[in-house]
């Protein structure tokens, strides 16, 4: 009678688990059905608005070196730049502005890639992410004992119900042309061998002004849909930029 009842208290617990665990997992599902998107910039940027009433011309050059090559991120930033009034020019002697940028990643985010480490790496940084570590003392250790139980539901519920972070990154290169230009001086560290390094340096002038930033869109959703979210945060990424004018 006592291994019945024992039994059954172990039957009863179990049940409870995967109650629990499946519920956990649907409302977290619910919770994330409508896709949410911000966006985050490693650098703020401040344009002259002097300047801007002078020439309000754009030169656009985008390049993509992520694995998704179908996005068409250069149209979303053209018809952006539209929206607010500047014209996109063909030449770049003839624009007042010369934006620059490259499609860094677009993908899913993964435990060595994140959005918030590309973002940390700034602009021209490493294409590398900040993994998602875990703390294995105090609560989350006693989570395990519960977790092991419930994983069997959470797993099938999962299967079928997984909220995923899709995110983009971008470097992006702003050219000002500045009335009498601008001087400075570019320095050059290259490497030769493990132990030798030159470095070089030359003065420049140019009629421009630089600004640089990296910017980070990231989309949560339920089953997101890969081709959806790319083309969400590619008009994000592309709004972003327009909002600097």
């Amino acid at each position: 009678m006592r291994i019945f009842k024992a039994f059954l208290s172990v039957v009863l617990l179990i049940a409870l688990a995967f109650n629990l665990s499946g519920c956990a997992q649907t409302m977290h599902a619910i919770e994330n059905a409508k896709m949410t998107v911000n966006v985050k910039m490693s650098d703020t940027i401040f344009l002259d608005p002097a300047n801007l009433a002078k020439n309000r011309n754009v030169y656009v050059r985008v390049t993509n070196t992520s694995d998704m090559q179908e996005i068409t991120f250069e149209q979303f930033l053209r018809d952006k730049l539209a929206q607010k009034g500047l014209t996109v020019v063909n030449d770049p002697s003839q624009a007042g502005y010369i934006i620059q940028s490259n499609v860094l990643y677009m993908d899913y985010e993964k435990s060595t890639l994140t959005s918030d480490g590309m973002l940390a790496g700034g602009f021209g940084g490493a294409v590398a992410g900040a993994a998602m570590g875990g703390d294995w003392k105090g609560s989350a250790a006693g989570g395990l004992i519960g977790g092991a139980i419930g994983s069997l539901a959470g797993g099938a519920i999962g299967a079928a119900f997984k909220v995923e972070t899709f995110f983009g990154a971008i470097d992006v290169q702003i050219r000002e042309k500045v009335e009498g230009g601008v001087t400075g001086t570019m320095t050059t560290n290259a490497k030769q061998g493990s132990s030798t390094v030159l470095v070089t340096e030359r003065d420049v002038k140019s009629d421009f002004q630089e600004y640089r930033t990296r910017i980070v869109a990231k989309a949560k959703q339920t089953n997101i849909d890969r081709n959806e979210a790319a083309a969400v945060i590619s008009e994000r990424l592309a709004k972003q930029i327009a909002g600097m004018f």
